[in-house]
């Protein structure tokens, strides 16, 4: 475990109810990367790729709109990755900056949290696209 990754899960356990939107902005930030942490490590989803497009694109534009312009960037270099050593190494460096953020901006953990990472969800882009039938060939 990496010392971003142990950062990132104090950071859970601390911000992050069981269920549900987080209280705080601070929460619900570390609730979107985990998000996306959690689905590439268990299910090899993609921000922007398959199924990930589903499970992976409103945490990262949730992200997107409340990080800064460093988170920023590395969302759009992270999005639509297929391979999975490039998008390993920009996902830890989108989990870095993020740690950072909430370093640099340490009253989020106290601003209140008026959203949900899934009402960033886009209901045309947000849909897996891949077709089994297209691999039987």
């Amino acid at each position: 475990m990496t010392a971003t990754e142990k950062k990132l899960g104090e950071l859970f356990e601390e911000l992050v109810p069981a269920s549900g939107k987080a209280p705080t902005v601070a929460g619900e930030i570390v609730r979107a990367i985990n998000r996306i942490s959690y689905r590439n490590w268990n299910d090899g989803d993609h921000i922007g790729v398959w199924y990930g497009r589903e499970t992976c694109n409103p945490a990262a534009r949730y992200l997107d709109a409340k990080c800064g312009d460093e988170v920023g960037s590395l969302i759009s270099a992270i999005w639509g990755i297929e391979n999975d050593k490039a998008y390993d190494l920009i996902l830890g460096q989108l989990e870095a900056e993020v740690v950072k953020y909430l370093e640099r901006n340490p009253e989020l953990k106290a601003a209140e949290n008026r959203e949900d990472i899934f009402s960033y969800r886009n209901a045309d882009e947000d849909v897996d696209t891949y077709d089994e039938d297209e691999d039987e060939c």
